[in-house]
Protein backbone atom coordinates (compact mmCIF):
# COMPACT_ATOMS: atom_id res chain seq x y z
CA UNK A 1 0.00 0.00 0.00
CA UNK A 2 1.19 3.51 -0.83
CA UNK A 3 -1.35 5.69 1.04
CA UNK A 4 -2.37 7.31 -2.23
CA UNK A 5 -6.08 7.25 -1.34
CA UNK A 6 -8.40 7.25 1.67
CA UNK A 7 -10.06 3.81 1.59
CA UNK A 8 -13.12 5.13 3.43
CA UNK A 9 -13.98 7.31 0.43
CA UNK A 10 -14.14 4.43 -2.08
CA UNK A 11 -16.79 1.86 -2.81
CA UNK A 12 -15.79 -1.78 -3.26
CA UNK A 13 -17.55 -1.43 -6.62
CA UNK A 14 -14.42 0.36 -7.82
CA UNK A 15 -13.15 -3.14 -8.62
CA UNK A 16 -15.82 -3.34 -11.32
CA UNK A 17 -13.73 -0.85 -13.32
CA UNK A 18 -10.70 -3.14 -13.42
CA UNK A 19 -9.47 -5.13 -16.39
CA UNK A 20 -8.12 -8.65 -16.58
CA UNK A 21 -4.51 -7.67 -15.94
CA UNK A 22 -5.31 -5.75 -12.76
CA UNK A 23 -7.54 -8.52 -11.41
CA UNK A 24 -4.77 -11.04 -12.00
CA UNK A 25 -2.26 -8.85 -10.22
CA UNK A 26 -4.51 -8.33 -7.19
CA UNK A 27 -5.46 -11.97 -6.78
CA UNK A 28 -1.84 -13.06 -7.01
CA UNK A 29 -1.44 -11.84 -3.42
CA UNK A 30 -1.49 -14.91 -1.18
CA UNK A 31 -0.86 -13.20 2.17
CA UNK A 32 -3.20 -14.67 4.78
CA UNK A 33 -4.66 -11.41 6.06
CA UNK A 34 -5.29 -10.11 2.56
CA UNK A 35 -6.94 -13.39 1.48
CA UNK A 36 -9.21 -13.39 4.52
CA UNK A 37 -10.40 -9.85 3.93
CA UNK A 38 -10.72 -10.30 0.18
CA UNK A 39 -12.79 -13.43 0.79
CA UNK A 40 -15.15 -11.52 3.08
CA UNK A 41 -15.44 -8.66 0.60
CA UNK A 42 -16.12 -10.92 -2.39
CA UNK A 43 -18.58 -13.12 -0.49
CA UNK A 44 -20.61 -10.04 0.38
CA UNK A 45 -20.27 -8.35 -2.99
CA UNK A 46 -21.49 -11.03 -5.42
CA UNK A 47 -21.52 -8.64 -8.36
CA UNK A 48 -17.78 -8.04 -7.95
CA UNK A 49 -17.11 -11.76 -7.53
CA UNK A 50 -19.15 -12.46 -10.68
CA UNK A 51 -17.26 -9.75 -12.54
CA UNK A 52 -13.85 -11.08 -11.46
CA UNK A 53 -14.72 -14.59 -12.68
CA UNK A 54 -16.13 -13.43 -16.01
CA UNK A 55 -13.55 -10.75 -16.71
CA UNK A 56 -10.69 -13.00 -15.62
CA UNK A 57 -11.80 -16.65 -16.06
CA UNK A 58 -8.44 -18.08 -14.96
CA UNK A 59 -9.10 -16.56 -11.52
CA UNK A 60 -12.34 -18.51 -10.91
CA UNK A 61 -10.72 -21.14 -8.69
CA UNK A 62 -9.05 -18.47 -6.55
CA UNK A 63 -12.26 -16.48 -6.19
CA UNK A 64 -14.27 -19.58 -5.28
CA UNK A 65 -11.74 -20.63 -2.63
CA UNK A 66 -11.64 -17.16 -1.08
CA UNK A 67 -15.43 -17.08 -0.84
CA UNK A 68 -15.68 -20.64 0.50
CA UNK A 69 -13.27 -19.82 3.34
CA UNK A 70 -15.03 -16.59 4.24
CA UNK A 71 -16.73 -16.47 7.68
CA UNK A 72 -20.50 -16.22 7.58
CA UNK A 73 -23.05 -13.93 9.23
CA UNK A 74 -20.81 -10.93 9.63
CA UNK A 75 -22.12 -7.50 10.57
CA UNK A 76 -22.22 -4.62 8.13
CA UNK A 77 -19.36 -2.99 10.03
CA UNK A 78 -17.22 -6.14 9.77
CA UNK A 79 -17.87 -6.42 6.05
CA UNK A 80 -17.03 -2.77 5.47
CA UNK A 81 -13.85 -3.13 7.51
CA UNK A 82 -12.77 -5.98 5.22
CA UNK A 83 -13.62 -3.93 2.12
CA UNK A 84 -11.56 -0.99 3.36
CA UNK A 85 -8.64 -3.28 4.14
CA UNK A 86 -8.64 -4.60 0.56
CA UNK A 87 -9.08 -1.14 -0.95
CA UNK A 88 -6.24 0.21 1.18
CA UNK A 89 -3.96 -2.72 0.38
CA UNK A 90 -4.71 -2.42 -3.35
CA UNK A 91 -4.59 1.37 -3.50
CA UNK A 92 -2.03 1.14 -6.33
CA UNK A 93 -4.67 -0.69 -8.42
CA UNK A 94 -7.50 1.63 -7.42
CA UNK A 95 -5.65 4.67 -8.76
CA UNK A 96 -5.13 2.83 -12.06
CA UNK A 97 -8.87 3.02 -12.71
CA UNK A 98 -9.08 6.65 -11.60
CA UNK A 99 -6.36 8.34 -13.71
CA UNK A 100 -7.11 11.85 -12.47
CA UNK A 101 -6.64 10.69 -8.87
CA UNK A 102 -3.42 8.97 -9.89
CA UNK A 103 -2.10 12.22 -11.38
CA UNK A 104 -3.14 14.17 -8.30
CA UNK A 105 -1.93 11.82 -5.55
CA UNK A 106 1.03 9.85 -6.89
CA UNK A 107 4.21 11.83 -6.16
CA UNK A 108 6.13 10.49 -9.14
CA UNK A 109 3.52 12.14 -11.38
CA UNK A 110 2.42 15.05 -9.19
CA UNK A 111 5.95 16.46 -8.85
CA UNK A 112 7.18 15.43 -12.29
CA UNK A 113 9.61 17.77 -14.03
CA UNK A 114 9.77 17.10 -17.77
CA UNK A 115 13.41 18.19 -17.92
CA UNK A 116 14.34 15.08 -15.93
CA UNK A 117 13.64 13.11 -19.11
CA UNK A 118 14.50 15.60 -21.84
CA UNK A 119 17.95 16.26 -20.37
CA UNK A 120 18.96 12.61 -20.72
CA UNK A 121 19.26 12.51 -24.51
CA UNK A 122 18.09 14.29 -27.66
CA UNK A 123 14.52 13.30 -28.53
CA UNK A 124 14.31 15.55 -31.60
CA UNK A 125 12.65 13.74 -34.53
CA UNK A 126 13.12 10.35 -32.85
CA UNK A 127 10.77 7.36 -32.95
CA UNK A 128 10.08 6.55 -29.29
CA UNK A 129 8.41 3.77 -27.33
CA UNK A 130 7.14 4.31 -23.78
CA UNK A 131 6.59 0.95 -22.07
CA UNK A 132 4.07 0.89 -19.20
CA UNK A 133 3.02 4.42 -20.02
CA UNK A 134 0.39 4.86 -17.29
CA UNK A 135 -1.18 8.31 -17.66
CA UNK A 136 1.59 9.25 -20.09
CA UNK A 137 4.09 11.11 -17.89
CA UNK A 138 7.00 10.16 -20.16
CA UNK A 139 5.10 9.83 -23.43
CA UNK A 140 3.62 13.33 -23.44
CA UNK A 141 6.97 14.80 -22.44
CA UNK A 142 8.83 13.02 -25.25
CA UNK A 143 6.14 14.02 -27.76
CA UNK A 144 7.14 17.69 -27.44
CA UNK A 145 10.36 16.81 -29.29
CA UNK A 146 9.96 13.41 -30.93
CA UNK A 147 8.68 12.59 -34.38
CA UNK A 148 6.39 9.86 -33.04
CA UNK A 149 5.77 8.29 -29.63
CA UNK A 150 4.13 4.91 -29.07
CA UNK A 151 2.64 4.61 -25.58
CA UNK A 152 2.26 0.96 -24.58
CA UNK A 153 0.07 0.34 -21.53
CA UNK A 154 -1.67 -2.86 -20.30
CA UNK A 155 -4.44 -1.16 -18.26
CA UNK A 156 -7.42 -0.15 -20.38
CA UNK A 157 -8.50 2.80 -18.19
CA UNK A 158 -5.03 4.31 -18.63
CA UNK A 159 -5.21 3.84 -22.39
CA UNK A 160 -8.62 5.53 -22.47
CA UNK A 161 -7.27 8.43 -20.42
CA UNK A 162 -4.31 8.98 -22.77
CA UNK A 163 -6.49 8.74 -25.87
CA UNK A 164 -8.90 11.33 -24.44
CA UNK A 165 -5.99 13.65 -23.65
CA UNK A 166 -4.56 13.21 -27.15
CA UNK A 167 -7.95 14.07 -28.68
CA UNK A 168 -8.66 17.03 -26.37
CA UNK A 169 -5.20 18.54 -26.92
CA UNK A 170 -5.08 17.77 -30.67
CA UNK A 171 -1.82 15.83 -30.33
CA UNK A 172 -0.88 14.10 -33.57
CA UNK A 173 2.33 12.24 -32.72
CA UNK A 174 1.28 9.82 -29.96
CA UNK A 175 -0.20 6.38 -30.61
CA UNK A 176 -1.57 4.41 -27.65
CA UNK A 177 -1.36 0.62 -27.71
CA UNK A 178 -1.78 -2.39 -25.42
CA UNK A 179 1.30 -4.31 -24.34
CA UNK A 180 3.54 -5.68 -21.60
CA UNK A 181 7.24 -5.14 -20.96
CA UNK A 182 7.82 -8.90 -21.16
CA UNK A 183 6.19 -9.12 -24.59
CA UNK A 184 6.40 -5.85 -26.52
CA UNK A 185 4.12 -5.97 -29.61
CA UNK A 186 6.61 -4.50 -32.10
CA UNK A 187 9.26 -5.91 -34.47
CA UNK A 188 12.98 -5.95 -33.77
CA UNK A 189 14.90 -2.66 -34.19
CA UNK A 190 11.80 -0.43 -34.31
CA UNK A 191 12.69 2.52 -32.07
CA UNK A 192 15.41 5.11 -31.60
CA UNK A 193 14.57 5.40 -27.89
CA UNK A 194 12.76 2.92 -25.64
CA UNK A 195 11.86 4.26 -22.21
CA UNK A 196 9.99 3.31 -19.08
CA UNK A 197 9.63 4.32 -15.45
CA UNK A 198 8.58 2.18 -12.47
CA UNK A 199 8.17 -0.81 -14.82
CA UNK A 200 11.38 -2.84 -14.98
CA UNK A 201 12.27 -4.98 -11.98
CA UNK A 202 10.28 -8.21 -11.82
CA UNK A 203 12.56 -10.09 -14.23
CA UNK A 204 15.51 -7.95 -15.29
CA UNK A 205 16.97 -10.42 -17.77
CA UNK A 206 13.73 -10.97 -19.67
CA UNK A 207 12.57 -7.37 -19.50
CA UNK A 208 15.85 -5.79 -20.59
CA UNK A 209 16.25 -8.35 -23.36
CA UNK A 210 12.84 -7.38 -24.72
CA UNK A 211 13.55 -3.65 -24.46
CA UNK A 212 16.84 -4.16 -26.29
CA UNK A 213 15.17 -6.27 -28.98
CA UNK A 214 12.91 -3.43 -30.15
CA UNK A 215 15.62 -0.75 -29.90
CA UNK A 216 17.54 0.17 -33.04
CA UNK A 217 21.33 -0.29 -33.13
CA UNK A 218 22.93 2.70 -31.39
CA UNK A 219 19.56 3.62 -29.92
CA UNK A 220 18.92 4.19 -26.22
CA UNK A 221 17.04 2.47 -23.42
CA UNK A 222 16.00 4.83 -20.62
CA UNK A 223 14.64 4.04 -17.18
CA UNK A 224 13.33 7.31 -15.78
CA UNK A 225 11.67 7.21 -12.39
CA UNK A 226 9.53 10.03 -11.08
CA UNK A 227 9.65 11.78 -7.73
CA UNK A 228 9.20 9.88 -4.48
CA UNK A 229 10.35 10.03 -0.85
CA UNK A 230 12.19 6.70 -0.84
CA UNK A 231 15.72 6.76 0.53
CA UNK A 232 18.18 4.91 -1.72
CA UNK A 233 21.82 4.55 -0.80
CA UNK A 234 23.07 3.44 -4.21
CA UNK A 235 21.96 2.91 -7.82
CA UNK A 236 20.32 -0.28 -9.03
CA UNK A 237 22.97 -2.99 -9.26
CA UNK A 238 21.06 -5.02 -11.86
CA UNK A 239 20.95 -2.06 -14.24
CA UNK A 240 24.59 -1.26 -13.64
CA UNK A 241 25.52 -4.87 -14.45
CA UNK A 242 23.56 -4.51 -17.70
CA UNK A 243 25.72 -1.52 -18.69
CA UNK A 244 23.46 1.38 -17.77
CA UNK A 245 24.85 4.80 -16.87
CA UNK A 246 23.05 6.57 -14.03
CA UNK A 247 22.19 10.10 -12.97
CA UNK A 248 21.23 11.02 -9.41
CA UNK A 249 19.19 13.83 -7.86
CA UNK A 250 17.43 14.49 -4.56
CA UNK A 251 13.68 14.61 -5.14
CA UNK A 252 11.35 17.38 -4.04
CA UNK A 253 9.79 14.96 -1.57
CA UNK A 254 13.07 14.00 0.08
CA UNK A 255 13.88 10.79 -1.76
CA UNK A 256 16.89 9.67 -3.75
CA UNK A 257 16.12 9.29 -7.44
CA UNK A 258 18.31 7.54 -9.99
CA UNK A 259 17.73 7.72 -13.74
CA UNK A 260 19.38 5.27 -16.11
CA UNK A 261 20.37 5.21 -19.78
CA UNK A 262 22.09 2.61 -21.93
CA UNK A 263 23.22 2.81 -25.55
CA UNK A 264 22.30 -0.34 -27.43
CA UNK A 265 25.18 -1.75 -29.45
CA UNK A 266 24.20 -4.57 -31.80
Amino acid sequence: MFNWINSKEFSFNSFLLMDRWLINQILSNHQDEFCTNMGIALANNPSVAWYFINRCPECKEVVDKLIDKSPKELSHQEIRKAEEYVIDYADWAIVYVYPEIMNKNCPYIKYWDSERLLSMTDFTDKIVLDVGSGTGRLAFTAATKAKMVYASEPVDRMREYMRDKIKNQNISNIVVTDGFVENIPYPDNSFDIVMSGHVVGDNYSKELSELERVTKPNGYIIDCMGEDDRKRTKPNEELLKAGFEYFYYASKTGGDVYRYINKVLK
